[in-house]
């Protein structure tokens, strides 16, 4: 009776352990899926600024470049049909981090809000880029855009890109003409829910 009761027991307690496993390792492939399901936009966008696609983790932002990648420069334009530099990140800033800030780029560099640094060590995604022709603080901002991380940020330019258009483009900031104009980055308060890289 003992030996049938003990077999009774192991038989249960096997029984249990290798369902409980079963569920185990249903739910680690079930969480090993849902980590390596990556989104057509973290792709796209992870080949725009060369880094692996789960790295794009801010979707909202990605989202947004994306519904106005390739709009054309327009000075003072504020829709689809041309955009400045400072309405595009004044609209991206109101749309993905729920601030509403300046709508010049002087005004966006002067703004106390603004906490301004050179150190481009300290780069983080959604920090603004201001610019101008002299690279100097003495002279008027004349540019403006967006840090998202590995050296590139994405703004609205008069300058012609690689493939010949003006507008909403990427760029990559370690560019020469981007260096050379740079005056500061700013950093400005973020309402957002979203992880910033």
């Amino acid at each position: 009776m003992r030996v049938f009761f003990r077999l009774s027991v192991i038989l249960i307690v096997s029984m249990l352990v290798s369902c409980k496993g079963k569920d185990a390792i249903a739910y680690l492939k079930s969480k090993d899926q849902q980590e390596q399901e990556v989104l057509p936009i973290q792709k796209k966008y992870g080949r725009i600024i060369d880094v692996e696609p789960e790295k794009i983790k801010n979707i909202p932002l990605y989202k947004f470049i994306d519904s106005w990648m390739g709009t054309p420069y327009k000075m003072g334009g504020e829709n689809k049909r041309g955009i400045d530099c400072s309405f595009f990140t004044q609209f991206l800033y109101h749309d993905v981090y729920g601030n509403l800030i300046e709508r010049t780029a002087e005004k966006q560099y002067m703004a106390p809000s603004t906490d301004k640094f050179i150190g481009q060590e300290f780069l983080r995604q959604g920090d603004l880029l201001f610019f101008n022709h002299k690279g100097s603080e003495y002279h008027p901002i004349t540019h403006v855009g967006v840090y998202l991380g590995n050296d590139y940020f994405v703004h609205s330019t008069s300058n012609l890109s690689a493939s010949g258009d003006n507008g909403v483009q990427i760029s990559n900031f370690t560019d020469k003409r981007w260096q050379r104009m740079f005056v500061a980055a700013g950093r400005k308060p973020k309402n957002t829910n979203h992880k910033l890289n």
